[in-house]
């Protein structure tokens, strides 16, 4: 049980640290079309303004790095739980968890939120089935 805990930890900490260069990535490309964020973070017509500024592109590396992240937290929790796909799905439901605070934090376009979860349900899904078959015979 132990090892099913601990890949679960893994498979998230691996899925925010692919987050984080995500983010990293669609920063510097809204950095060059929308200018810099808001300094009050806390200003939510400020989020939503900026927000509405960015282009297309910055949303698709966004929701590119959350499916390859709720993937990988499933397939590495699942492959290295061993103990089918749950440690997966867990995992994944974690990052969705995860995912639906930053939606509600702040403000996306619907389309994004809608097609966030969604791709983040289908990665994780994915990432778990393939984690579990990926497991070698004892």
């Amino acid at each position: 049980m132990l090892r099913a805990i601990l890949s679960i930890v893994a498979g998230v900490v691996a899925a925010f640290v692919i987050v984080m260069l995500g983010d990293m990535l669609s920063h510097a490309v809204a950095a060059s079309s929308a200018g810099a964020p808001p300094s009050d973070m806390t200003d939510r017509a400020a989020i939503e303004a900026y927000m509405a500024g960015l282009p297309t592109t910055v949303f698709a590396v966004m929701l590119a790095g959350w499916t390859i992240a709720a993937f990988a937290a499933a397939f590495v929790a699942a492959r290295f739980g061993r103990k089918g796909a749950w440690p997966g799905w867990v995992a994944a439901g974690v990052f969705l968890c995860a995912t639906g605070a930053n939606l509600l934090m702040i403000p996306h376009p619907v389309w994004m939120s809608v097609a966030g979860v969604v791709l983040v349900v289908v990665g994780g899904w994915i990432g778990a089935r393939l984690g579990a078959k990926a497991v070698p015979a004892a």
